[in-house]
């Protein structure tokens, strides 16, 4: 499913940028594009997807600069390039770097001493925060999460639903302890760029009504049965979804 999906989005991807030389051919832009600006434009917005997919900022957010320099002059900031794009991306970088720590994977280091620098900060960031962890009892559980990690360790006996919304976070739900009220439990996701690790007892069946969207579920290991089945329906964007038997 993961596969037909990239191939049917590539393959849109490329039928576009094929329109878009035929359209700028044909004079019906009130811009003219170059052929290098079309190349360009190629490029940079695949380095764009791929730092979204991948969550890398520095790729992002450079991605993005160049094409602000392709554009340029039907943007009207001719007078920004090269050096003040370069140098407002240099430092949004750093900036959301910074502030996305956890989330993000950065790829461009100027020197051995900045990266060393970042090693020391990020060890002493993770002696200062750390996961929240909570316990939930009740029959319906709602996970609010953005921008953090989470741990939920759920020990209802009458467990029905489960809602789990997510951004740009880690959440970790531990239903090894849970006892479902019936013979099914249903998990409602609407979560974007996040990791989500769902942990349950060898005795749940898993039944996957996922909607995706470069998003990925897998499940380890194999239910010996007799338990009740967890559904896990809604929307993930870009997000991974692991079931974890325990």
């Amino acid at each position: 499913m993961r596969n037909k999906l990239w191939r049917s989005f590539w393959g849109i991807f490329f039928l576009a940028a094929a329109a878009l030389v035929v359209v700028n051919q044909m004079g019906i832009l009130s811009y003219k594009i170059g052929f290098w600006a079309i190349v360009g434009t190629i490029i940079f917005a695949l380095g764009l997807i791929d730092s979204v997919i991948n969550r890398r900022i520095t790729e992002g957010v450079f991605s993005i600069a160049f094409l602000l320099m392709v554009y340029a002059k039907p943007l009207h900031i001719e007078r920004l390039v090269p050096w003040t794009i370069l140098l407002a991306a240099v430092l949004i970088s750093i900036g959301l770097g910074i502030i996305f720590r956890n989330r993000f994977h950065t790829v461009v280091y100027a020197n051995k001493k900045i990266k060393d620098f970042r090693n020391k900060r990020e060890s002493i960031s993770d002696n200062i925060f750390t996961d929240t962890v909570s316990n939930e009892k009740g029959s319906h559980v709602v996970v609010d999460q953005t921008l953090s990690d989470t741990s939920r360790y759920i020990h209802s006996k009458e467990l029905e639903t489960i809602e789990v919304n997510g951004k740009l976070g880690d959440i970790n739900l531990y239903l090894d302890d849970a006892q479902a009220a019936g013979d099914t439990v249903v998990m409602d996701l609407n979560v974007t760029m996040t990791e989500l690790n769902i942990y349950v007892p060898l005795s749940w069946q898993v039944k996957d009504n996922l909607g995706q969207t470069f998003g990925n579920i897998q499940i380890e290991g194999t239910s010996n049965g007799g338990g009740p089945t967890l559904i896990i329906q809604g929307r993930a964007s870009m997000s991974d979804i692991d079931v974890r038997y325990i």
